[in-house]
């Protein structure tokens, strides 16, 4: 398996996405940690090569969704809206922060009073 990471900037976001779709990739994950800022990974798979788009984003920053292309990402952008209170913006499906029940409203990040990620 080929694994490349692209470091792009928040507003490359959609002309990549666009870019693997039209390449005849799936989108595999998306996913977030928190460090000094909040990383976001966008994954795309075609045959042995596994990419990754890779970007920081500030708190309460918005990211511009990328389910008009792959219908299905509103599952991981919910989940990066319920636990990282990332504001994920013009979702094809938006569960209004109550995908997940969590004890606590966005656990991963300090922000709103969760426990604090490692990145």
């Amino acid at each position: 398996m080929i694994q490349e990471i692209i470091d792009i900037e928040k507003i490359d976001l959609l002309n990549k996405s666009l870019d693997m779709k039209n390449g005849g990739r799936r989108l595999a994950q998306i996913c977030a940690t928190k460090s000094a800022a909040l990383v976001l990974l966008y994954s795309f798979v075609k045959e042995d090569r596994f990419t990754t788009l890779r970007f920081t984003i500030d708190a309460g920053e918005p990211v511009e969704s990328i389910s008009w292309l792959y219908p299905y990402a509103f599952l991981y952008e919910n989940e990066l809206k319920d636990l990282f209170g990332i504001n994920i913006l013009n979702m094809n499906i938006d569960f209004g922060g109550k995908f997940y029940q969590t004890a606590q409203k966005n656990p991963f990040t300090a922000d709103e009073g969760g426990a604090k990620s490692d990145g």
